[in-house]
This record gives C-alpha cells, structure tokens and sequence, in this order.
C-alpha cells in the first residue's frame, strides 16, 4: 500500500503524488481507506484508491500507469467492495487498463448510494465501470452513473450484474485511450 488508512477516521489525503514500484515490485493500492481524495496523481501501482467502509468523496484525482509485478494482477482505478454508504466519485481522471476505471462490486458487504460523475474514464479496460452484485455481500442500491465521459473498454462501457444501477447522461466515446476530456 502507498498510504493504508483503514480505519483511520476523517482522513484526507490531497494534491499529492503517489508513484508505485510498478513492474518492479507487488503493490496492492495507491491509498486504501474511506475518506476524502482529492487531486492526487496517482501510478504504478495495481489499484489506485481503494475504498473501505463508510462514505468517502474522491474527486480530481489522476489514475494512470496503473503496473504491478504479480502474476495476474486485477487492475482498477477506484474500487469500492462493500460496506461503503455515501460515496462521491467525481471529476477524476483515469486512464485504467486491463480490468475497470470503477469497479464496484459486493465482496466484503452491501453497497449504497454511489455516484459516478463527471469522471473522464478512458484508456485500455476490459470494462469502464463494472457493478456487480453476485457475491453474498449484501444488495448493491442507489448507484448513479451520470455525466461521464468513457472511452469504450475492449468489452464494453458498462458491466452490470444483479444490480440496477441509474445511467444517464454518459457521453459514450469510441476505444482508445484518450489523454484529455
């Protein structure tokens, strides 16, 4: 981990520049914890923020560059894995690879009320966004996908799974990754 902060309480980490090993060394997350994010550059790591229980705002942060040594690394910008009520993700940008930008899904417990907004996702995913309710986690509610711009993954702008996510307002861009909105 760059920054752990799991379960630390209100705790911000701003403007500032978090560099992973990337192919040199194993890195899960740039930061984990719950919290407030705000305009960090953040690469060479797997993930860039992943999110623990509770409500946390990531906004104008920079994801890109996402590497790791591991074998079969599950690269995402921002996760969110359950426990998490109250989250802001807005104005980033992330250039993700392989995996998702956003990856929601209900691992470690239920999901409510996440929004998506205004976000430049673009690069090469498998997916941008991915919310995905299979695990026994709990019920993933009151997701809102809007106003983002989303270079489309090698599968899709969207995967959605046991889960009813709103999307709205999305602005849908052909493959390829694209370095400024």
């Amino acid at each position: 981990w760059g920054v752990d902060a799991e379960g630390a309480k209100n705790f911000t980490i701003q403007d500032s520049d978090v560099v992973g090993p990337g192919s040199s060394g194993d890195s899960n997350s740039a930061i984990l914890g719950s919290g407030t994010f705000l305009r960090n550059d953040i690469s060479q790591v797997e993930n860039g923020i992943t999110l623990t229980g509770g409500s946390s705002t990531v906004k104008g942060n920079y994801i890109h560059d996402l590497e790791d040594s591991a074998s079969d690394p599950h690269y995402d910008g921002i996760s969110v894995q359950g426990g998490q009520d109250g989250v802001l993700i807005e104005g980033n940008t992330i250039l993700a690879r392989d995996t998702s930008a956003v990856f929601i899904k209900n691992d470690f417990g239920a999901i409510n009320d996440v929004n998506v907004t205004n976000n430049f996702l673009g690069g090469t995913p498998g997916y941008d966004i991915y919310v995905d309710g299979r695990a026994n986690g709990g019920p993933i509610t009151n997701v809102s996908i809007t106003d983002n711009h989303l270079s489309m993954g090698g599968y899709g702008y969207y995967s959605v799974d046991n889960a009813s996510p709103t999307i709205s307002g999305n602005t849908e861009l052909p493959a390829g990754p694209r370095r400024v909105r």
